[in-house]
């Protein structure tokens, strides 16, 4: 006996005989809006669910044709941070609360210091998005790659490692809470220059962060 189900934008189908307990297969059908997809996500059973979370991660040519330089060299890092994350957010789309989406930019007070991170590595105008559960930051940036959905983690810890390989203090100046608009600036050209192994252009930033920036 086969039961099928039309969830938001995804279709859940069930094939089972008499009381087999077989685990339901979740398919996107179309993804439609990233709120209404990712509210179909979070009713998915969990097994479904850790299933549709995996397609979001990028593969190398997915990460290359959507990052810039000097970012397309991190996706080993990017999927060993996703990887270390995906418990965490099978659980987070588990918990109770309304999905709300909005657009991705930089500057906005409410974004995680990964998601602002991840506003670098992507081209200017690029249409990403965030996303919130109950009021609470689910901490991905989202990006449509023709009919699916992925997602960008853990780039603060990336960019940081990288900048504290050649000077820890400097790094500091990412660890800023809420910096202005001054001390953002610098903290891109702090990590554009590490991540390029520029040297005297990083080493130039990190003195005018220095003088400019409070260290937390």
């Amino acid at each position: 006996m086969v039961i099928a189900a039309v969830i938001g934008p995804m279709i859940v189908a069930v094939t089972g005989t008499g009381c087999d307990d077989r685990r339901s297969e979740v398919k996107p059908v179309e993804i439609g809006s990233l709120e209404a997809y990712l509210a179909s996500v979070a009713r998915a059973d969990e097994a479904a669910r850790q299933r549709e979370i995996a397609r979001w991660q990028f593969d190398e040519p997915a990460w290359r044709r959507t990052v810039v330089e000097p970012y397309r060299t991190l996706h080993a890092e990017y999927v060993a941070a996703w990887n270390a994350a995906m418990p965490s957010l099978v659980a987070r789309l588990a918990a109770p609360g309304t999905i709300e989406t909005r657009p991705h930019f930089a500057g906005d007070p409410r974004l995680t210091p990964a998601q602002a991170r991840a506003r670098w590595a992507l081209p200017v105008g690029f249409a990403s998005q965030v996303a919130s559960q109950g009021g609470v930051p689910i901490d991905l940036v989202f990006v449509r790659d023709g009919d699916r959905w992925r997602a960008i983690t853990g780039l603060d810890r990336i960019i940081r490692s990288h900048v504290a390989a050649l000077d820890t203090t400097c790094a500091s100046v990412l660890d800023l809470a809420a910096p202005p608009p001054r001390c953002r600036d610098l903290a891109w050209e702090i990590a554009d220059a590490a991540l390029r192994t520029d040297r005297a252009r990083f080493a130039h930033a990190c003195s005018l962060a220095a003088s400019h920036c409070a260290t937390p």
